[in-house]
């Protein structure tokens, strides 16, 4: 009780820090110099155009200067700079991404587990993790959204939403060069450019980037079993990314706009290996000694082959027609699909001790129907979603023991399909009660049907040995006629595991401007991230794995205040939130003796209250210098988790949830006259520890806190043609975890880049 009295102390202490200011912006600023004013943000998190300071929504946006300057490369360098978020490749991934806000997201990317956090390419929304950790290129802007946003958005989004924003063409005839270079050996192209085919009426354009990056260390590769030695090695960490894009826009009335667009991402990265957090007890089979864990995080030695490949690929057709001034229609329709094939070794030797080669594929398609209706006092926003798609996926479990390299082990082969139908309704209004009161209720009602086959078998498979493609049964890249079947532990058919699940979500906000420069809000919303089926199950020890898991849900209690001080100098938004979160689909794994191994289950077993506080601040300190600042407080607390019957919630916690994260930034313009501008930026970034597990520890955890900081300064010729810039991230070169596994098999940490250099020249005619 205590800390909801603080929050509400300091949520108080902002709101009177902030009704002073105002009066003071309003007043003894009133005759300032405002030829430094702070830049309007628009945003479009409310599906229309809106001034972010104007939209009751706990939002982070960024520009394309601002990405550009700041160096942001990928999605998960956002979570620097935006609070209570963790964004991260997933373990053992270049590209897969894991995403966390507020302390809700979704940790396991297997096939068929809907991701907490919704990620959105203009207004598409992607189903599967893989592939997600985009790289940032041709982007007008991205914007992260705390908090469910079911009820603007085609998907549910539970957690908050992550919105790319591409460029829209602007019928001018432009090419853009970009070459980098930097430490480890990086190499990064980039060419995008637009043409007029019809005047005012018909665009092409198209981006093309590809990313390549030695690794920050190796893998030790090719094991001579009979001297305990290796005589080749692998990139560990390496970067081999293609991604391309072309749209055509048609705009053959005012009121009527087309667009077609297509894309692909192809990573042929090395699969990462882990590094042993802790020691392995495995041991060389000629020499007895163990298998020593690298002084090095980036070195390591894995007997699975690196080479992986995610491929996803997609296009998406948008048509709006503008009825009136006041109503438009829009119609959105995509096709995706991906393929990924890896290979995990979960003990980081070249034995086949815990191997896993697997692979994934999905395919979806949506359609989309959207009204915008828009008058002096009310908006309205409301939508039809329809989406279907099917996620696939097998994975196969090396087992052996000694000698362990033989060519002949036990498997223990998981694999099937999720197919997936969701129809949902939204509607979502804002009305102004008053010139400075304005009341916003939503309302969304989805169903979801789902059907499954999910199997797991026991198997000796032969003439499987390490580093090979073929390593594991048929059941991923292996040849079938090597397998032998020596049990089943779960066969079900879609017929069996077939179930359906609906749900309401409302919101309401309500903000009221105190005058043209503060604003404050409350807010109520409801979100839900959809039920399933675990795709690990064991039926033999789990009888009820046909039936599935039930949603989760998240309540969620806002308030905040949105505020433009000291003449447009100084923007501070500050925000409280309280969560219930009920129903958490919590994975519980544990190694089991043989020929069980491991278990998995997936059960609504945990209940979880989330508050805290969030700070964003931007101030426009002198005519060339800024600072930011971005704090994030979160106490996220297991309050219920049953497993077995009892109740483990005192040792159980929070995962991918710090208690605390933070940025400081500075950014200061210099005009050279005839020479062009020089912008120079750093900033320190703070994290608190955090856990990569539920319901136990792990020599994996990133279990103390750490600090980055980034420097960069960002030259524009005079013409506006030709830009350079130089950025060192990690100044400090920290050595810091981002996930790791804990399976019985041994700990093993993944790790966060080390000290790099980039510099960049871009050209645009």
């Amino acid at each position: 009780m205590k800390r909801i009295n603080d929050e509400r102390k300091v949520l108080a202490t902002v709101i009177a820090a902030c009704t002073t200011m105002g009066m003071i912006s309003g007043q003894a600023w009133s005759q300032a110099d405002d030829s430094f004013a702070l830049e309007e943000i628009v945003v479009t998190a409310q599906k229309r155009e809106q001034n972010q300071q104007q939209v009751p929504v706990a939002i982070t946006s960024y520009s394309s200067i601002e990405l550009e300057q700041k160096a942001i490369n990928t999605i998960v360098d956002l979570e620097k700079s935006s609070p209570n978020t963790q964004f991260r490749a997933s373990r053992a991934t270049n590209s897969t991404l894991t995403a966390y806000i507020r302390g809700v997201g979704q940790q396991d990317p297997l096939w068929g587990f809907e991701p907490g956090v919704g990620v959105y390419v203009d207004d598409i929304y992607y189903a599967r993790p893989q592939a997600a950790v985009m790289d940032v290129f041709d982007v007008e802007r991205i914007e992260v959204l705390r908090g469910p946003q079911g009820t603007l958005y085609g998907k549910n989004t539970v957690g908050g939403a992550i919105k790319y924003i591409t460029k829209k063409m602007t019928g001018d005839a432009t090419v853009k060069a970009s070459l980098a270079a930097g430490t480890f050996g990086q190499q990064d192209l980039t060419l995008s450019g637009q043409l007029p085919l019809i005047e005012d009426k018909l665009y092409v354009g198209a981006a093309i980037s590809n990313m390549t990056r030695d690794g920050y260390g190796t893998v030790d590769t090719g094991y001579d079993i009979a001297t305990g030695t290796f005589n080749s090695s692998e990139e560990n960490y390496n970067k081999d990314v293609s991604v391309a894009r072309i749209s055509v826009e048609y705009t053959p009335t005012e009121a009527l706009f087309f667009r077609f667009a297509m894309d692909k991402t192809d990573d042929d990265s090395n699969q990462i290996c882990g590094t042993q957090s802790t020691q392995t007890t495995l041991t060389h089979p000629a020499t007895g000694e163990l298998f020593l864990a690298s002084g090095d995080p980036y070195d390591s030695a894995c007997g699975t082959t690196h080479k992986s490949n995610v491929e996803n690929e997609g296009f998406s057709f948008t048509a709006q027609y503008d009825i009136s001034e006041q109503l438009a229609l829009k119609y959105v329709y995509a096709d995706r699909e991906g393929e990924t094939q890896q290979f995990i070794d979960f003990e980081a030797t070249p034995l086949d001790s815990f191997d896993v080669p697997a692979s994934y594929s999905d395919e979806q398609q949506s359609h989309e129907l959207q009204v915008n209706y828009d008058t002096e006092r009310l908006s309205l926003v409301g939508g039809v979603y329809y989406f279907e798609g099917n996620s696939a996926g097998s994975f196969d479990v090396v087992l052996n023991g000694a000698p362990f390299m033989d060519g002949s082990h036990l498997g223990l082969g998981i694999g099937g399909d999720v197919d997936t139908e969701s129809l949902s309704f939204y509607l979502n209004g804002s009305y102004s009660l008053t010139d400075t009161l304005t009341l916003t209720a939503g309302i969304r009602s989805t169903e979801d049907d789902k059907n499954s086959n999910i199997q797991r078998l026991l198997y000796n498979t032969v003439n499987s040995f390490p580093y090979s493609t073929n390593q594991g049964s048929a059941f991923t890249f292996g040849n079938p006629a090597d397998d032998v079947q020596l049990a089943t532990f779960t066969d079900i058919s879609d017929a069996d595991a077939d179930n359906s699940w609906s749900e309401i979500s409302p919101s309401a906000k309500l903000d009221w401007r105190m005058n043209d420069d503060v604003m404050f809000y409350v807010s109520y919303s409801e979100g839900f991230k959809s039920g399933g089926f675990d795709m690990r199950g064991n039926a033999s020890t789990n009888p009820n794995v046909a039936n599935g898991y039930d949603p989760e849900t998240v309540e969620t209690w806002e308030a905040g205040v949105k505020s433009q001080l000291m003449n447009d100098r100084l923007r501070l938004n500050f925000t409280v939130f309280d969560m219930d979160y009920t129903d958490m689909q919590l994975t519980v794994q544990t190694a089991q003796p043989a020929p069980i191994f491991f278990s998995s289950d997936v059960v609504n077993a945990g209940t979880a209250e989330i508050k805290g506080a969030e700070l964003e601040v931007l101030a426009q300190l002198s005519e060339g210098l800024s600072a930011t600042l971005a704090v994030g407080h979160m106490n996220a607390e297991l309050i219920e988790v049953i497993s077995a019957g009892v109740d483990v919630s005192a040792t159980w916690e929070m995962l991918n949830a710090p208690n605390w994260t933070g940025q400081l930034g500075f950014s200061y313009d210099m005009d050279l006259g005839d020479a062009g501008s020089l912008v120079l930026n750093t900033a320190a970034s703070y994290r608190d520890a955090s856990r990569n597990f539920n319901n136990t520890t792990c020599s994996c955890d990133q279990d103390k806190s750490y600090t980055l900081v980034d420097i960069g300064a960002n030259w524009y010729s005079a013409e506006g043609n030709w830009s350079a810039s130089l950025y060192v991230k990690n100044l400090g070169d920290e050595e810091y975890k981002t996930g790791g596994y804990n399976l019985g098999s041994g700990e093993l940490a993944f790790y966060g880049a080390p000290r790099t250099m980039t510099a960049r020249v871009s050209y645009e005619f």
